[in-house]
């Protein structure tokens, strides 16, 4: 155990956290930590810690909760080698966020994959978003679900980890930020909600609709189902029936796993129209499968380089970090060539 504590600090916690000082501050006593995380694991008999909120802008203005190294640490392993292990089972391989070889990359190709084999005939296509999904995750909901598939003190120990929302202090913080910033931010009722930003809140929030998730396939006989977090993707040939499911859906989760649909953002919509997901717009045209970037994305990537690039001029960002994975790079590149190309040429000047 203690290894793998290690392990993860020095290959996942350390080479990714931006604060520096945290950082700095840990491994000065890295070893005493490892050891004292590694003793709460052993007696599994649930711990406390004080989140550190804030707020990012982009690309929406969002609350995440980050936690002390050591306690990040401790989260991490517990993702690793405890939810996973035992839940990962139960997960339909068309539920597609965080986990390991799938994310957007995988949700955008199975999306494409449906319409490809649906593009000769007319179709219909339900999106479903959840309303503020990882405020209204119910605790009692969430630890009935987990408590047959957990041994007893692994069970103490995460339910100490999802009640971790339920302290006072988390709602004042997010009042201060609201104050200072002028805006409305959602805050978290008592029993529910997930702290964003945490690994076991990633695993548990798609773990949370795994039963649902298989009543679409196998009850309502949905097998073109794409779901990437709290936003669904169904494709049928029949409308009526999409708007009896659409009917079935709304009324489950709200009764049963207390959750509430985005009316705004949930509808049903025709091949031809089509639909944006995950950034990009799929729809069938003279029977071709089309796809591409909607314009406010377009506009939203070129706000985006033209930051990074003033930053790394004025040397705030490193070369590296310019964009963030290869696939960013290629949606930028295709976005804004003659921006990039013009850059280049001025290094190349300089």
């Amino acid at each position: 155990m203690f290894l793998d504590l290690l392990n993860i600090y020095e290959k996942e916690i350390r080479k990714n956290c931006q604060n520096k000082r945290k950082v700095y501050l840990f491994e000065m006593y890295k070893m005493s930590y490892i050891k004292e995380i590694e003793e709460v694991l052993k007696n599994k008999k649930g711990y406390s810690c004080t989140y550190q909120i804030f707020l990012i802008f982009e690309p929406k203005v969002r609350v995440i909760m980050s936690l002390p190294i050591k306690d990040k640490v401790l989260n991490h392993y517990v993702t690793r080698y405890i939810l996973q292990p035992r839940l990962e089972k139960y997960l339909d391989c068309r539920n597609v966020a965080t986990r390991k070889n799938m994310g957007v990359s995988e949700a955008r190709k199975l999306i494409k994959k449906y319409f490809i084999k649906n593009k000769n005939q007319d179709f219909y296509i339900l999106k479903l978003d959840i309303a503020k999904y990882f405020y209204c995750i119910d605790h009692k909901v969430l630890k009935d679900l987990l408590k047959d598939k957990l041994e007893n003190n692994e069970f103490q120990l995460i339910s100490s980890i999802i009640d971790s929302t339920n302290k006072e202090y988390v709602n004042k913080r997010i009042e201060f930020l609201e104050k200072k910033y002028s805006i409305e931010l959602p805050k978290y009722e008592y029993g529910k909600g997930l702290p964003i930003g945490n690994m076991t809140s990633q695993f548990l929030s798609i773990f949370y609709l795994y039963k649902f998730d298989h009543k679409i396939i196998h009850e309502y006989h949905l097998k073109y189902f794409v779901k990437y977090m709290d936003d669904f993707v169904i494709l049928h040939e029949n409308k009526k029936y999409l708007e009896k499911v659409f009917f079935k859906i709304k009324e489950e989760l709200e009764n049963i796993y207390k959750l509430k649909i985005n009316e705004k953002k949930s509808k049903i919509v025709s091949s031809k129209e089509g639909i944006v997901f995950l950034g990009i717009h799929y729809k069938v045209k003279k029977g071709k499968v089309v796809n591409y970037l909607p314009n406010k994305k377009k506009r939203e990537i070129r706000k985006k380089i033209k930051k990074n690039f003033f930053e790394f001029k004025n040397n705030y960002k490193n070369i590296e970090s310019l964009f963030s994975s290869r696939e960013c790079f290629l949606h930028s590149y295709k976005v804004s060539k003659k921006f990039i190309k013009r850059w280049i040429y001025e290094m190349e000047e300089n």
